[in-house]
């Protein structure tokens, strides 16, 4: 996904100095990953990167739901990546029945 510029990551909050998601945000060219393997890699960071501030880290499903369905023009997908699980999941549903967004 990062290496096509049509792709944008949003950051919602706060990125720790040293991280990934700060690198990405400061404009790295390129970052070394993990395959489902366990091999090392080098992907290339060409996608659209924008920050958001203020943005509550910790959004109800309701407020999270709101947000992506008054989004113009619509996300075609949406990755969730922080938390359990069957949470994950289960708001993966939730969206894609109530805003019709693939995850």
């Amino acid at each position: 996904m990062a290496a096509d510029e049509r792709n944008t990551v949003i950051f919602v909050s706060y990125q720790i100095e040293g991280t990934l998601g700060k690198r990405v945000q400061k404009g790295v060219n390129e970052v070394t990953t993990m395959d489902n393997d366990g091999k090392m890699g080098v992907a290339q960071v060409r996608l659209q990167v924008e920050s958001i501030e203020g943005f509550s880290g910790h959004s109800d499903r309701r407020q999270l739901v709101s947000y992506l369905t008054h989004l113009k023009p619509k996300p075609e997908r949406v990755f969730l990546c922080h938390g359990e699980k069957s949470k994950i999941l289960n708001l993966a549903n939730f969206i894609d029945n109530k805003a019709g967004i693939q995850q």
